[in-house]
This record gives C-alpha cells, sequence and structure tokens, in this order.
C-alpha cells in the first residue's frame, strides 16, 4: 500500500492549494529501496494527523461512500478498485509505500532482494493471525501467490501486477522465497498494494468459489455482511497488533465499524455527505467541484492521479477496427479539450498518452503525435476505403462504418463520455451505436470480445500498470481488452520491468507509449483528479496515501 499523507481538518498535507490537499509527483521506484528500512514517522505522517482531537474518542459506526458497484471482494481476483480500497482495511499487504519508492514493513519484518530481481525473500511477522484465528505464516504467501497465477482463478489486476511469477519456495515457517523468470523490479510496488494481500487459505478451502462474499485477512478490520450492490460492513478486529510504523497506533483500530455504502449517483452521494448521512465521500462529482471547495463544511481531498487516466480500448481483432487507419481516424477525431469542458466541466487535464502526466516515465513528445484533426480522420478513413455517404455516414462495399460502444450504464462518467464521443465520431462519419449494460452483461460482452470500444481507467503506482493494459497474456478475457498481441512490445515491458537504470527505464516506457500510439491501440482522454471529501469537524484522523488513491480509516475516529 501507498501510504499516507495524512489531512488535518485544516487542509495540511504535503502541498496545500486553495484549502486542499494535493499530492506530490509519482517518481522512479529504485531497487535499492528494497533494503526494508523502516522510514521515521516524521517522514511519512503530519504531526496532526493521528493525534485526536478534543471531543475525539474510540467507539462508533463511520459510513463511507463508494462509487461503484462491484464484481467481488476477493482482492485476488477483482479489477474493481473500489475493492482495492475496502481490502486495505480487511487485509495487510506484506510491505507498504509510505512515499514513492520508500517501503516500510508490513506483514514482512524485513526482506532482500538479489542482484538481477528475480528474487525477493521475505522474513514474516511470528504474531500474526488471520481473522478466522488461523496462523499467517510463509505457506499463506505461498498459497496466496500461487492462487493469482491459477488460471482457475480467473484473476485479473493481481495476475497482472504479479508479473512474470515463477514459485514461491517456503524456507521456514516464517521465511519465503518469491521467484520471478525474468527480472522484475516493480514486484515490491506491487505487493504494496491489497490485491497482492495474502488470503486465509483455510478460508479459501472452506468457502471455495464463495470466498468473494466470506473474505478473511489480517488487517484492521473483519468483514461482517455484504448486501450486494448496497453496502458492505466490517467491524474492529480487536486482536489487531501489527499495523506498520507510519501508524502512531499499532493496535486496534478506534471505530467500531465502517460501513461502506454503493452510492453510485453522484449528487446522491454528495448530498449524503452534506446531510451526515455518511462521513466520508469518493468521486465528488467535478460538476461540484468548485462548490465543494467553497463550503466550510467539507474537507476537500485531491491530488493528480497515477497511473492510467480515461482511457479508451479499442479491439484489434474485432472489424473494422482491425484496421489502424479506423483507429487512427478515433484519435484525429475527438476534441479531447471539448470532451474534458462537457464531461467533466474542465477539472481534469486532456490527455496524450496512456500514461497519466504524473507517472514516472510519461513521455511528453506523445503531446505532439493526435492532435484534433478531423480533415486528417477524414482522409486516413479515405485512405482505407470508407467513404462518406449521402446520410453522413461513412460506406464501405455497402457496409455501414459502424462501431459497437460497451459501456457500464450506472456510471454518469460513462454515459457521458459515451454519448459525447457518439456527436463527436458522427462529425468524421463514424456512427456509435451505444451499449450501456448492467455490470453482468457489460462484463460478459467484453470479455467476449464484442466490443469495439470500451472505456477504462486504472490507478496504479509504477509505469507497469502498462502490463495490465497491453501485455498479450492479459488479452483474450483478461485486463487487456483491446484484445492486442504483440511480441515486441511484450519485450518492451519486460524489459523495462527488469532494468534498474531509471533512464533506461524512462526510454522504455517513452517507446511503448509510442508504439502504442503509432498503432493506436488506446485512445487517452483525460488525467483525472482523484477527489475525495469528508465532514470537516465530525472526524479526525482521515488519511490519504501519498499517490492520493486510497483513504485509509485505520486511525480515523468519531468526534462526540
Amino acid at each position: 500500500m501507498r501510504i499516507p499523507t495524512t489531512q488535518s481538518p485544516k487542509g495540511e498535507g504535503r502541498r496545500i492549494r486553495s484549502g486542499t490537499a494535493r499530492v506530490s509527483r509519482r517518481t522512479f521506484v529504485k531497487i535499492a529501496a528494497a533494503a526494508g528500512i523502516a522510514a521515521s514517522l516524521g517522514e511519512t505522517l503530519g504531526e496532526t494527523g493521528r493525534t485526536l482531537a478534543a471531543g475525539a474518542g474510540q467507539g462508533g459506526e463511520l459510513f463511507y461512500a463508494l462509487s461503484t458497484k462491484f464484481d467481488t471482494l476477493d482482492p485476488n481476483v477483482t479489477t474493481f478498485s473500489d475493492v482495492a480500497r475496502i481490502a486495505y482495511h480487511i487485509f495487510d499487504p506484506l510491505v507498504w509505500e509510505s512515499k514513492a519508492g520508500v517501503f516500510v514493513p508490513g506483514l514482512a519484518e524485513r526482506w532482500e532482494v538479489n542482484a538481477n530481481a528475480t528474487q525477493y525473500t521475505f522474513h514474516l511477522r511470528r504474531d500474526v493471525k488471520f481473522h478466522d484465528d488461523t496462523p499467517f505464516n510463509a505457506d499463506a504467501v505461498k498459497f496466496t501467490f500461487d492462487r493469482i497465477v491459477d488460471p482457475n482463478l480467473k484473476s485479473q489486476s493481481a495476475f497482472s501486477a504479479i508479473g512474470p511469477y515463477d514459485s514461491s519456495v517456503v524456507l521456514d515457517p516464517y521465511t519465503v522465497v518469491v521467484k520471478f523468470k525474468e527480472p522484475y523490479a516493480p514486484f515490491l510496488a506491487s505487493v504494496a498494494q491489497s490485491i497482492l494481500a495474502p488470503v486465509s487459505p483455510e478460508a479459501v478451502k472452506k468457502y471455495g468459489n464463495d470466498f468473494g462474499t466470506h473474505p478473511v485477512g489480517t488487517g484492521p478490520f473483519k468483514f461482517d455482511s455484504y448486501a450486494t450492490d448496497s453496502a458492505v460492513r466490517v467491524v474492529r478486529n480487536s486482536g489487531y497488533r501489527w499495523a506498520p510504523s507510519i501508524f502512531k497506533t499499532r493496535g486496534p483500530a478506534l471505530l467500531d465499524a465502517i460501513t461502506f455504502r454503493i452510492i453510485p449517483e453522484a449528487t446522491t452521494r454528495l448530498a449524503a455527505l452534506k446531510s451526515g448521512e455518511v462521513q466520508i465521500i469518493q468521486d465528488v462529482p467535478t460538476q461540484e467541484y468548485q462548490n465543494v471547495q467553497r463550503d466550510t463544511s467539507i474537507q476537500l481531498l485531491q491530488g493528480l492521479m497515477t497511473g492510467s487516466g480515461w482511457t479508451m480500448m479499442i479491439n484489434v481483432t474485432n472489424p473494422p477496427t482491425d484496421d489502424v487507419r479506423v483507429r487512427q481516424a478515433l484519435q484525429w477525431g475527438v476534441d479531447k479539450t471539448a470532451m474534458n469542458r462537457a464531461v467533466w466541466q474542465g477539472v481534469y487535464k486532456p490527455a496524450s498518452s496512456i500514461l497519466t502526466a504524473a507517472t514516472f516515465g510519461y513521455d511528453p513528445a506523445t503531446r505532439n503525435v493526435y492532435p484534433y484533426d478531423p480533415k486528417k480522420a477524414g482522409a486516413v478513413l479515405d485512405q482505407a476505403g470508407w467513404k462518406m455517404g449521402s446520410g453522413g455516414v461513412r460506406q464501405k462495399n455497402g457496409q455501414d462504418l459502424t462501431l459497437g460502444m460497451y459501456y457500464r450504464a450506472d456510471n454518469s462518467d460513462f454515459t457521458n463520455m459515451a454519448t459525447f464521443l457518439q456527436s463527436m465520431y458522427a462529425q468524421i462519419g463514424i456512427k456509435i451505436d451505444l451499449h450501456g449494460l448492467s455490470q453482468g452483461g457489460y462484463f460478459s460482452a467484453v470479455r467476449a470480445g464484442q466490443h469495439h470500444l470500451q472505456f477504462w481507467w486504472e490507478p496504479d503506482l509504477d509505469p507497469d500498470v502498462v502490463r495490465i493494459l497491453l501485455y498479450s497474456k492479459n488479452a483474450d478475457g483478461g485486463t487487456n481488452r483491446n484484445r492486442y498481441k504483440n511480441a515486441e512490445m511484450d519485450k518492451l515491458i519486460d524489459d523495462a520491468a527488469a532494468t534498474t537504470d531509471p533512464a533506461k527505464r524512462k526510454q522504455l516506457y517513452s517507446e511503448i507509449q509510442m508504439k502504442t500510439l503509432r498503432e493506436s491501440v488506446m485512445v487517452a482522454f483525460a488525467d483525472p483528479l482523484d477527489l475525495f471529501a469528508y465532514q470537516k469537524g465530525k472526524i479526525d484522523g482521515v488519511v490519504l496515501d501519498w499517490s492520493a488513491t486510497d483513504v485509509l480509516c485505520h486511525g480515523v475516529s468519531l468526534r462526540k
């Protein structure tokens, strides 16, 4: 996990603008950070963030509003960021990332990495138990990692994050060696994420396919209940004694319970915060951004997202988007500045790459590749044989140039993006058929490759996020829904993950970005801000991690 700049009700944090906390730009995760030495508390947490204010105390239940329905509470399987956020409270990672490239002990007390980053040896805590009272040990780590790469699990994000995993060897009950088929420098950043957190082997055996509705970890909160598409409730783990050093309180959480309510509608979510129905929300609606900034009863937390922002995956195997010229027209044919104003009220920044500008390795030269140019879009479609028809839709051999765009209808951003792009692409003669589906129908369709176009965004700490988006092994129903398979790209991704030289790594990620643009595998629309808000004066100890991705409630207390 990436931990924490701490936010007090006064907006204290790493960088402050207009009374809101902002998070600094992602820097390179050096292999030298693998020494396993804990950073001092002062380096990671502000002085006021964990100090209880007058009137604050233990007990009570916090209500946190999520924005998205999800597939499963199994962190090793999901693709959803909201599940990862919940999982940080139910599970513990082996290490935590206190700030970019700085790692502190979690369930692992210390670790060593060999010279070429093909082996990571973790020395584990001896006093940890899972919520089902079974021991946490090296066998549990091996079980978890082997489980993730088992094809029967159908792991999504975790399968990508574990990279070229080979095997885990248990040296003794509290020492495990994780081996990779080739050098994998980003592994510490990956294993700091909740999606690679150890799960209880006994609970997995007990619940089988239902583990996703009965998650069992080692974290500060135990799973209590899940009302499908409505709420997840967790309760304090009174036996918790192994919080990382970045928290002043190493023992149990202060709260009795947290209920994560699922409120997809953005204005309803904000109204629930203002009324006190919930105390924390995520994904503050951009149309209310200015109003929230001015509201003295609300503390806004924000930061530039690292990883991959709002993008569109293009199915390169489904005609006519199997033709690179059609895909290039989709690049030149969209006015990203206008899209940012129409969909996100100008709060986000137009994007040019599959990596956000806040991510290490982002290449500013990508800004010059596809400026908005509808004439060039039309010309390349003409070259591909798609001529403008009398009805304003291009045709070839009597067939309309029609593309199917698939998205989840319960997400207003997706809906707004889809309708904007339908209008935009109509101007260059491309007809977009909108398929706004329920969650289950959407996943069935896109994992089967029925789509031409689908939206994506992927918060991540490391530029190896490109593995999730472009790696051949993640095609055919995995996270690479471009269904793009390219040996040269795979080698670039592997080489970038293998090197520990920052300059060489940056150059490789530049090549990856440019190759993605040349072949027009994805269209990047916006670099988002992560936007959270909480009730000022009602709660204390709210922590936003350094990457602005996750709010941690380990030390949150309610004011009496």
